[in-house]
């Protein structure tokens, strides 16, 4: 049945929560203990180096990777994606049942290996090989029983394999990591808060066994990590674009999809540099349109492989570098893979090798069975302080007592006095009360940003990044 699905890491609990309810059925109950969930608040911020860590009290959570690659000696390409995904089913039920009396959490992770004419993939879940997903000591260290995800120093470890294959890679970041949102904080839908850190630029070595043939492999590769409430039952999926413009500063658009397939709050576009400093787009001027499909005679998906991304200065074609790019985990699927990108950014040309993810293609058989809850805010009583953080704005530092009318109510903000803080800063002290979201940041000045790119001066850069602070 083709229907366009609730977003994969939606699927992905579906896949892992209806395996583990199976194994409590036979009695394979070990394991499964029972966590506190909390929802992340409205002030939290991410820190890139504390926070590649499991987070029990995160509902959802994933480690993401994706690297293009060739082999020195003859050019070959190659591509890879790989995802490990936990959920912490705490909230989740299936057909009514509590999902935790079948496992608490559960892992799904999914890899992809592409060369010009050939796709292998390979996932993993709970189930069969459950109890084999388990973190190990306190930072990031990931094994899911053979496959493993780690942070070894400032080297990210990847090591998948299954059969005959075997995929071995190490990535070094270099640069600055890019904090989306309010400092890592984005909110995709009211109440669907999480935390996000990521970076563009990564350095990548390593080796690729196929059979008895071994590949060495070196390129450039991205990272990023989002842990929090990453499902929302308004949102049937996404599309997500990365390319370089050039050799310093990267694009990405992240289009949220509703049920009719269409853009919707909570969708980001920004560009950032090799120091992690991000200019936002101004979102609501962008249009992404599917302009050709693929049917996947396995899961039934039909996939847009071809996009037209029109607004805020972009008039761009992303078009796949192949049509089949599905990785399939039963019940779920994901379509990620390279493409390429064509066309102008502020009426500077681009001619870029893109990356592509995107969920909303499939309907998960038994879905309908899967049902979740927020984990709700962090408990305070009206009109007491939640959290106080400081964050920058365009406008002079507010006085104390400003109030932001926000969409679904009002919230009060504490300041200090301009004289308190630095110039362009405001210190706010966020009072609970019917809404708890951040006021959304001041849009770029877009004759600005094209000034700064069309110049040769590095300055011309710096200033605009510090009057968007």
């Amino acid at each position: 049945m083709n229907r366009r699905a609730s977003s994969w890491w939606a699927g992905v609990k579906t896949v892992s929560t209806i395996g583990c309810i199976a194994a409590s059925t036979l009695g394979v109950l070990g394991g499964c203990a029972h966590h506190g969930l909390q929802d992340v608040g409205p002030l939290a911020r991410a820190d890139w180096a504390t926070d590649h860590r499991p987070h029990d009290d995160a509902q959802t959570e994933w480690w993401h990777v994706h690297a293009a690659l060739e082999e020195p000696g003859t050019g070959e390409p190659l591509h890879i994606f790989a995802a490990f995904v936990v959920q912490r089913t705490d909230l989740d039920t299936v057909a009514g049942l509590p999902a935790w009396l079948g496992g608490n959490p559960v892992h799904a992770a999914y890899v992809k290996v592409q060369t010009r004419d050939r796709k292998w993939t390979a996932d993993r879940t709970n189930i069969p090989d459950y109890p084999m997903a388990r973190f190990v000591g306190e930072g990031l260290d990931l094994r899911h029983g053979g496959w493993r995800i780690a942070w070894e120093g400032e080297t990210l470890v990847l090591r998948v394999g299954a059969g005959r294959h075997r995929l071995d890679l190490r990535l070094t970041p270099d640069g600055q990591p890019v904090l989306p949102g309010q400092d890592g904080l984005v909110e995709l839908a009211p109440g669907a808060r999480h935390l996000w850190v990521q970076h563009d630029n990564m350095v990548v070595e390593g080796r690729w066994k196929d059979g008895a043939q071994t590949r060495w492999l070196e390129g450039d590769g991205f990272y990023k990590h989002e842990w929090g409430r990453l499902y929302d039952p308004q949102l049937d999926g996404f599309e997500w674009f990365d390319m370089p413009l050039d050799d310093e500063r990267h694009l990405v658009v992240a289009w949220l999809l509703d049920d009719g397939m269409r853009g919707v709050p909570g969708s980001m576009a920004w560009i950032a540099d090799r120091e992690g400093r991000r200019v936002d787009l101004p979102v609501e001027q962008l249009r992404v349109t599917a302009l050709d499909t693929w049917h996947s005679r396995r899961t039934g998906a039909d996939w847009p492989t071809a996009w037209r991304i029109e607004g805020a200065g972009l008039e761009l074609n992303v078009t796949a570098d192949r049509d089949d790019q599905e990785v399939f985990g039963f019940p779920a699927a994901v379509y990620a893979g390279p493409a390429r990108a064509t066309g102008s950014f502020m009426g500077r040309e681009v001619a870029a090798e893109a990356f592509v993810e995107q969920v909303g293609g499939h309907m998960p058989k038994l879905r309908f069975l899967y049902a979740s809850r927020n984990p709700g805010a962090r408990t305070a009583s009206p009109g007491t302080a939640l959290a106080t953080r400081g964050f920058t704005t365009a406008a002079p530092a507010a006085a104390s007592g400003t109030t932001w009318t926000l969409e679904q109510g009002v919230k009060t903000w504490a300041a200090p006095a301009p004289s308190a803080v630095p110039s362009g800063q405001t210190r706010v002290t966020l009072i609970s009360g019917p809404d708890q979201a951040l006021p959304e940041a001041a849009p770029v000045d877009v004759d600005e940003l094209i000034e700064a790119l069309e110049s040769t001066d590095p300055a011309d850069w710096d200033r605009l990044l510090d009057d968007t602070d």
